[in-house]
């Protein structure tokens, strides 16, 4: 069997560049306006979010590329049926989920509907370039949709990695377990130190703003003193 290789490429620049864009054996499938000025050719375009010109992420430069796409060989693919796109494809939200997701508690990122695609025309080697999903809530959950798949992924033998620079596949902390760890004592240490210099510091700057008023207030009074109430004879001392 042939290899069907495909790369998904977010915007996370610690690796979005290192594509591998000039290896014409892998597939290159994009999905969002950060990479799209990055990446030298494209198979596959990702839009999923709601169209909608004049927001920042749709600058009238990738409003115009996006609708350039078809008309080059690229297939793009779209949440719903949008006009001022032709000659992109719709895709097949609930078919995907009824074969990866039924009950949809994972389909929390465009790189989910990316890799549930990938799986099911046959990848044989799917790569995540620009994509960390290191921090926050909303990436906790996608990270979660993306692992959810790798396991579909993998037993179905297909590869799936990433590379060096990305952490998105770094084995999280063991809930409890490795609270006995070096490293999680360490850790803990360094916070707690950390935030015992930010209370400080936040102290001093109290001090400082509560001083700051204290000085204000004095020149306010110092300004009407002068301004109203101060002796205008001169002492110049005995003529």
């Amino acid at each position: 069997m042939s290899e069907l290789k495909i790369a998904l490429v977010g915007s996370a620049p610690a690796s979005v560049r290192s594509a591998p864009y000039h290896d014409p054996s892998w597939k290159i499938w994009g999905c969002s306006p950060g990479v799209y000025g990055i990446a030298p050719r494209v198979d596959e375009w990702f839009e999923m979010h709601l169209y909608e010109p004049g927001q920042p992420w749709f600058s009238p430069e990738y409003c115009q590329w996006l609708a350039a796409l078809p008309g080059r060989g690229v297939k793009l693919w779209v949440g719903s049926e949008e006009p001022r796109l032709p000659g992109a494809d719709i895709y097949p939200a609930d078919e995907m989920l009824a074969q990866y997701d039924p009950n949809h508690w994972f389909c929390s990122s465009s790189l989910f509907w990316m890799m549930a695609r990938a799986i099911d025309i046959g990848a044989t080697k799917i790569g995540f370039w620009g994509v960390d999903m290191a921090a926050g809530e909303e990436y906790e959950m996608q990270r979660a949709g993306i692992h959810f798949l790798t396991y579909i992924a993998r037993a179905r033998g297909i590869e799936v990695g990433c590379p060096p620079e990305s952490d998105l596949f770094t084995p999280r902390f063991r809930y409890a377990v490795d609270e006995w760890t070096h490293s999680y004592r360490k850790l803990r240490a360094r916070d707690a130190e950390l935030k015992s210099r930010m209370a400080a510091a936040e102290q001093r700057a109290a001090q400082a703003r509560d001083e700051a008023y204290f000085i204000k207030g004095a020149i306010d009074d110092l300004h009407y003193m002068h301004q109203t109430w101060a002796d205008k004879s001169n002492y110049t001392g005995p003529v």
